[in-house]
């Protein structure tokens, strides 16, 4: 019983018959392909039964929908794609979902036909234009001083509001311009 599981073909060896298969350009007999059809059940999915099976009309991006027992038996003749779901491997849930219109994903742009599992939109490319030729921390200093003149009304009342809510908008830019640029 150990010898013929030592014996017993591996993914690995089969995947390498099949390349020296390809590779010599000779015709393969039915009964080598079953073998190495059967090589692939065992070892990859091992006696496990299929937990279910799915359908859907071939040629198409429809979903998938629980298939019949008539379905799985006559899809050739009815027209249906029938894939069968194990438990190993787990089928894993995208990390972002795309949302497609009009044939196209929103975010990361591609087709529906041709996109993956997960959206994965491009990294933005950053705007070397929004890059200043000095520090803006520089710029923060001058304008406390400003505002703090402005506050201790060292200037008449009306020049004081006026540097008070100008400096006050400048540093909230200045500060909001920080967070965009270091982020």
């Amino acid at each position: 019983m150990t010898e013929a599981v030592a014996n017993a073909p591996t993914v690995a060896s089969t995947v390498r018959a099949m390349r020296r298969a390809g590779a010599g350009n000779d015709a393969v007999p039915a009964a080598t392909v079953g073998t190495w059809a059967r090589t692939f059940m065992d070892r990859l999915y091992g006696p496990q039964k299929p937990v279910r099976y799915e359908c859907r009309p071939s040629h198409t991006v429809e979903p998938w929908l629980p298939a019949t027992h008539g379905d799985v038996l006559h899809a050739r003749s009815r027209g249906l794609t029938v894939r069968a779901l194990y438990l190993h491997p787990k089928a894993e849930r995208p990390a972002k979902a795309h949302r497609f219109r009009d044939g196209a994903c929103q975010d990361c742009h591609e087709h529906d036909w041709m996109a993956g599992p997960d959206c994965c939109p491009p990294t933005p490319t950053p705007d070397h234009r929004a890059a200043l030729p000095f520090d803006p921390l520089w710029l923060r200093e001058p304008l406390e001083a400003l505002q703090q003149i402005a506050a201790t009304k060292v200037i008449n009342h009306y020049d004081a509001r006026r540097w008070q809510t100008e400096t006050t908008y400048l540093l909230e830019r200045l500060d909001q311009y920080l967070k965009d640029t270091q982020a």
